[in-house]
C-alpha cells in the first residue's frame, strides 16, 4: 500500500508578529502527524517570498506528495498562498495558530474568501499540533489526497461487447466514458470478454487442479460439479493474467444476462487478493470501491441492491447475485457455491455482523454532474433461514439511523443509484473530504 505523504510549509511575514515561532511550529507538527502514520515533507525554508515558495513548491513536486499543509505563522499576503495553491493543485489545508497577534485565523478567513469565489476547495485548522481533533484532520486531509492521486491514474477495465456505430459521436467509446474520465481522471480500458475466455481455455488443466486445490482451501460449501469449479479457476487465472497484462487496478465486467456466473466466483476469490472484479460492468461503483479500499487501506468491499426494508427495526435487506469476498463472511461454513449458467457459480452468503460499515453509491454524468452517497451504518446478524428465504446469494441486514422506507425515498428522490456498497469502518469523513475536491455532490439518507 502506498504511503500518505503531506507537504509541511510555514509561512511568515517579515512585517508581522510570530515568524519567530516558524521552526517550533514546523518540528511539532511534523512529529504529530508521524504518530498518525502520514510521512511528512517539510519544505527546507520557511516561507517569507515568492522565491522561498517557488523554491519549496519545486522541492514539495519532487518528493510526490498527497497534500499541501500551510501553517500561518503570521498574516501573509494573498499573492504568497496563491503561488503555494496555483503551484501545488492538491488538496490543501491551512493551519492557524492560536495567537491573537498573528492574526493567523483572519488570514485563513481573508483568503479563504478567494478561494471560494473561484470554487476552489479547501480546508482549515485552528490550534497546535498538541490538539488530537486538530492532528486528525490535517491527517484525514492528506488521506484524500492520496485516494485522489490514485484515483486519477487509475486503470479500470469496461469488459464486454461494444460495437463500431455512432449516432453524432465516439465509435466503441461512449460520451459518458469522456465525461467520466475528464472528471475523475480515470483511464477506461475496452477488453472483451472473449479474450479473457480464450485465456481461460489456454489453461493447462494441470495448472487448473493444481490452482484449484490451494483455493479450495479458502472456498465455502461448494455445490458445483468439478468441472466447473476447474473452469472458473481457469477463468480466475485468466483475469490476472489480464491485470497483469493491462495494468489494470480494478476490471467492471459484463455477467448478466449472457455471461452470467462466468466472472462471479472469479471476483470473490480475487477480491480477498486485493483485486476489484464488478460483475455488472459498473463503473461508477468499482471506482468507488477502489476509493473505499483505499481509504481502508485493505480488505473487500461489499456491492448488493435492496431486497426489502423493515421499517420497525430500521433495516434494509441487501441482496445480490454473489461475487462477495469469502472474507465478509463470519467464516467459510457460511459460504456457499451454486452453480448459475453454463459452467458459472454464483458465491452466497450472508455478511457477517459488523459494528460500523460505510456506505456509498454513485450516480451522474458530465452534463448535469455526479453525486456520491456518503452515509453510514451496521451490519446485523442474518440468521440462516432468512438467507435461505433471499434465495441463497448475498444477504446483507443493513441497520440504519432512519426508517427504511424513509432512506429507501431519500435514496429514489436524489436519483440514486440501485448499487449500494458496504464497507467496515467508518469512511464518511474521507468520502466527504473526496466528494468536496471532487466538487461532486454529497448525498445522505
Amino acid at each position: 500500500m502506498t504511503e500518505t505523504k503531506t507537504g509541511l510549509v510555514v509561512v511568515a511575514s517579515q512585517y508581522e508578529s510570530g515568524g519567530q515561532r516558524a521552526r517550533e511550529l514546523t518540528d511539532s507538527a511534523k512529529e504529530a502527524l508521524e504518530k498518525k502514520n502520514i510521512r511528512v515533507i517539510t519544505g527546507s525554508k520557511v516561507i517569507w517570498d515568492g522565491a522561498d515558495a517557488i523554491d519549496v513548491c519545486k522541492e514539495l513536486k519532487e518528493e510526490e506528495v498527497d497534500s499541501l499543509t500551510i501553517v500561518l505563522s503570521t498574516w501573509v499576503t494573498d499573492s504568497l498562498l496563491y503561488i503555494l495553491v496555483q503551484e501545488m493543485q492538491l488538496p490543501v489545508v491551512f493551519w492557524a495558530v492560536p495567537y491573537t497577534e498573528t492574526f493567523s485565523i483572519g488570514c485563513v478567513q481573508h483568503f479563504g474568501s478567494a478561494l471560494t469565489t473561484h470554487g476552489i476547495p479547501y480546508d482549515y485548522v485552528y490550534g497546535l499540533a498538541d490538539q488530537e481533533a486538530v492532528v486528525e484532520k490535517v491527517a484525514k486531509i492528506a488521506e484524500a489526497g492520496r485516494i485522489l492521486k490514485s484515483v486519477k491514474n487509475m486503470k479500470l477495465a469496461l469488459v464486454g461487447p461494444r460495437q463500431t456505430w455512432r449516432v453524432a459521436g465516439p465509435q466503441d467509446t461512449t460520451n459518458e466514458e469522456w465525461e467520466f474520465s475528464q472528471k475523475f481522471g480515470v483511464t477506461l480500458i475496452h477488453i472483451e470478454m472473449e479474450e479473457i475466455l480464450e485465456l481461460a481455455g489456454k489453461i493447462s488443466e494441470e495448472e487448473a487442479v493444481q490452482t484449484y486445490k490451494y483455493l479450495r482451501k479458502r472456498t465455502g460449501k461448494v455445490l458445483a460439479d468439478e468441472e466447473t469449479m476447474l473452469h472458473m479457476t481457469s477463468v480466475y487465472l485468466a483475469v490476472k493474467e489480464i491485470v497483469k497484462k493491462y495494468s489494470l487496478d480494478a476490471l467492471a465486467a459484463e455477467c448478466y444476462p449472457f455471461y452470467s456466473g462466468q466472472m462471479n466466483l472469479p471476483s470473490s476469490w480475487l477480491a480477498d487478493e486485493g483485486i476489484i472484479v464488478d460483475t455488472e460492468g459498473d463503473i461508477g461503483h468499482t471506482m468507488v470501491m477502489y476509493m473505499l479500499n483505499l481509504a481502508a487501506k485493505g480488505g473487500a468491499t461489499a456491492l448488493g441492491e435492496v431486497g426489502s426494508m423493515d421499517d420497525e427495526n430500521r433495516i434494509l435487506a441487501l441482496a445480490h447475485e454473489g461475487s462477495t469476498a469469502h472474507s465478509l463472511a463470519e467464516d467459510l461454513s457460511k459460504v456457499q457455491i451454486s452453480p448459475s449458467g453454463e459452467k458459472g457459480c454464483f458465491v452466497g452468503l450472508p455478511l457477517r455482523p459488523m459494528e460500523k460499515v460505510t456506505v456509498s453509491s454513485i450516480q451522474g454524468n458530465g452534463r448535469d454532474g455526479y453525486q456520491i452517497l456518503v452515509e453510514s451504518g451496521r451490519v446485523v446478524e442474518a440468521h440462516r433461514q432468512e438467507w435461505i428465504d433471499g434465495g441463497e446469494k448475498l444477504l446483507v441486514k443493513l441497520g440504519i439511523e432512519k426508517k427504511a422506507s424513509e432512506a429507501v425515498d431519500r435514496l429514489i428522490e436524489a436519483g440514486m443509484d440501485h448499487h449500494l456498497l458496504v464497507k467496515e469502518g467508518d469512511y464518511t469523513e474521507i468520502l466527504s473530504l473526496l466528494c468536496k475536491y471532487l466538487k461532486v455532490k454529497k448525498v445522505t439518507f
